[in-house]
Formats: C-alpha cells, sequence, structure tokens
C-alpha cells in the first residue's frame, strides 16, 4: 500500500489515466474528425488544383501558395485511415524504439512515398504514354504489395519473437542447471559467465531488417494526392512545379506521422514508468509484445490485401 501511495508511483497512474481517458474521447470524436478531414482535403485539392492553373501564368506567387498547401494537404490527408500510421505505432509501441529513430524512419517513409509517386507518373507517362486509367491500375497494385509487404513484417516480426522466446526459455534452463551445481562446487560463489539474455540486450536485437521492411511497407504505396497533382501539372505543362508539390506533400505527412510516433513512445514510456521491471520477466514481457505486434500486422496486412482497392479515383479502379 505505501509503494502504490508514492508520489511517483501516484503521478504515473494519473499520467495513464488521463491518456486512457483522451484515448476514448478521442475514439468517440474519431468519426468526425474524419469526415472534416476529408472536407478539408477536398477544399486543399481544388485549390491546388487551381494554383497549378495559375502558376502557368504567375509562377512565383502561385508556386509559394502552392507548396505551403501542399505541406496542408499533407498533414491532413495522413490523418485519415492509413496502414503507415497502423505500422508505426504498432511497431512503436510494441518494440524498444528511441525518438531518432523513429523521425528518421517517418521521415524517410513520408520521403519514399513522394519518390515512388514520382517515379510511377514519370516512367508511365513519358516512357510508355500511359493514360490516366493506366496509372490508377499501377497504382492500385502498388497499394495491394505494400499491404502484402505489411503481412511479411509481421511473420518477420513473429518469427524474431518466437525465436527470443525459445533462447530465453533454453538459456533459463540452463541457467537452473549451472546455479544448483555451482551451489556444491564453488561454495556459493557464481561463475563469471551468464546464460540468459537481458532484458537490454533483447530490447537491442531490433535489426536494420525491421526498419527496412517498415520503411518499404510504407513507402511502396504510393501518395495518391501527388498523383494526382503530377498528372494535372503534366497536362498544363508545368510537370516540375508537381514534382516539388509532391515532395512538399512528403513534408505534411512526415509531420504528422512524427507527431504521433512522438506521441506512442511517450505513452510508451509512461506505462513502462509505472510497471515493474524485472531482468528477466521484463525481457520476456518485452518479447511477447513485439509478437503481439508481429500478429496485428501479419493479420490486418493480410485484411487489408485480400480487400478491393482503389487508387487515385474510383472513377478509374479497373
Amino acid at each position: 500500500m505505501e509503494n502504490l501511495l508514492h508520489p511517483k508511483k501516484m503521478m504515473a497512474m494519473l499520467s495513464i489515466l488521463l491518456l486512457f481517458v483522451a484515448g476514448y474521447y478521442l475514439w468517440q470524436a474519431w468519426p468526425t474528425i474524419m469526415l472534416q478531414s476529408i472536407k478539408w482535403q477536398r477544399i486543399v485539392n481544388d485549390e491546388l488544383s487551381n494554383l497549378l492553373y495559375e502558376a502557368k501564368e504567375n509562377q512565383l506567387t502561385s508556386a509559394v501558395y502552392l507548396l505551403v498547401l501542399s505541406i496542408l494537404y499533407g498533414a491532413l490527408h495522413s490523418l485519415g485511415p492509413g496502414h503507415g500510421k497502423l505500422i508505426v505505432t504498432t511497431f512503436l509501441a510494441t518494440h524498444p524504439s528511441k525518438v531518432k529513430h523513429s523521425l528518421i524512419l517517418t521521415i524517410v517513409s513520408a520521403l519514399m512515398q513522394a519518390v515512388v509517386a514520382i517515379l510511377l507518373v514519370s516512367i508511365l507517362v513519358f516512357l510508355f504514354n500511359n493514360s490516366m486509367r493506366d496509372v490508377n491500375g499501377k497504382t492500385v497494385e502498388l497499394i495491394s504489395l505494400s499491404f502484402l509487404i505489411m503481412a511479411l513484417l509481421g511473420a518477420f516480426i513473429i518469427f524474431r519473437a518466437l525465436k527470443k522466446l525459445y533462447t530465453t526459455f533454453k538459456s533459463t534452463q540452463v541457467e537452473h542447471v549451472h546455479h544448483d551445481h555451482h551451489e556444491h562446487d564453488h561454495d556459493g560463489h557464481c561463475c563469471g559467465h551468464k546464460h540468459f539474455a537481458s532484458a537490454e540486450e533483447i530490447n537491442n536485437a531490433t535489426t536494420w531488417q525491421a526498419y527496412a521492411g517498415i520503411i518499404v511497407s510504407i513507402g511502396i504505396r504510393p501518395c495518391t494526392g501527388a498523383i494526382m497533382a503530377l498528372l494535372f501539372a503534366n497536362v498544363i505543362g508545368i510537370y516540375w512545379l508537381g514534382v516539388v508539390s509532391a515532395f512538399m506533400m512528403a513534408i505534411g505527412t512526415a509531420i504528422t506521422t512524427s507527431t504521433i510516433a512522438l506521441l506512442t513512445i511517450s505513452g510508451k514510456k509512461m506505462i513502462n514508468g509505472y510497471l515493474n521491471h524485472n531482468g528477466n520477466k521484463n525481457a520476456t514481457r518485452s518479447t511477447l509484445l513485439q509478437l503481439t505486434g508481429g500478429v496485428i500486422l501479419l493479420l490486418l496486412g493480410l485484411l487489408l490485401f485480400m480487400t478491393p482497392t482503389i487508387g487515385v479515383s474510383p472513377m478509374l479502379a479497373s
């Protein structure tokens, strides 16, 4: 009881309570936020089209407004439903992560979406002279591929988590045998080596393959807003400005996803600050969380992969 009344413990419990209350109200208001976000996106999208057209006559002024609106569009667009935020929040919530790595993860993923959109439109339109319908069809294929990679990422995380659990279990068994043996032969003195991985060692076992999988699964899906801007800019003869607009949208997307990533890390640290850390038990709990995250990504990736996808426009769906 005295431990629970400790000031730090009470502050942590209060913070967690407030976090859950805020999450509940956010959940309740989310449909309204989404509808409003869609309305704003439509307004901004119409304004982007107008500014692209005006930029042909008055490039400097219209281009400045266009770039600002592109950032706004990217930020608003990334608030809507999307597997990118799901991957980032699930991974960061269930894996040890640093702020620097998380920011790099979100920024590179957003920039890759812009690069994929530019390459997709440039290759199909300029090299193969494809129509917008063809671009839409390829966009749908890339979106489906991103869902499949998401499922594969989940399977990879599950494999690594199960491998850690098996290794920890075997090491614990060996440790018990050595402990019983040394009690009799070394007068209670433990040997100089250890037989199981510590929580820190298991936490640091996240490899570059996992980060690369996250970046590819998010980034390979091109931003549909960027594709529309590129196609319209090409029609009116200022394709270069469409390219710049695509990168500005990526910056807006990165701002939103980075904010979500920081909130996820802060919430996780708050909860971990309340929970007791106990060596090998905490390492096992961390691995179980990773396993849970992998299962979520695998199931949702397969679900989204099997769900019909609409690319740039439902009117152009194949």
